[in-house]
């Protein structure tokens, strides 16, 4: 005879997973919860952050470039690698021209070689 008690010997396929699996299971979804509670929050202030920096530095090239008067705004765009990142865009003849490149990371404006002053 065997010395295995019987609990080892029988396959008890209906009862599921064990206790610890459905533990682990559940601590892996707090922790990925946990993490994404903690990651959105700083994107978003990291993203609010840069836009109102992007949104100062936009609306001084375009008192610099087309006077106080006109109407400014930033765009984030990916399309080409020469505006990647912010932008900012002014109105011009009813049209948007594209004003400064401001970068991933907005600063002073770089300014297009066309256009400064």
């Amino acid at each position: 005879m065997d010395d295995d008690p019987r609990e080892l010997l029988e396959e008890d396929a209906g009862e599921g997973p064990g206790p610890m699996a459905r533990r682990r299971r559940a601590l892996r979804w707090i922790a990925l919860v946990t993490l994404v509670g903690m990651l959105v929050p700083g994107l978003l202030s990291t993203w609010a952050i840069a836009r109102s920096t992007a949104e100062q530095s936009c609306r001084l090239a375009a008192d610099q470039v087309a006077g106080a008067r006109s109407d400014a705004r930033v765009a984030f765009e990916l399309s080409s690698l020469d505006r990647l990142g912010w932008n900012c865009y002014a109105e011009s003849n009813g049209r948007e021209v594209l004003i400064a490149v401001l970068g991933i990371i907005p600063g002073a404006a770089r300014l297009p070689a066309g256009i400064q002053s």
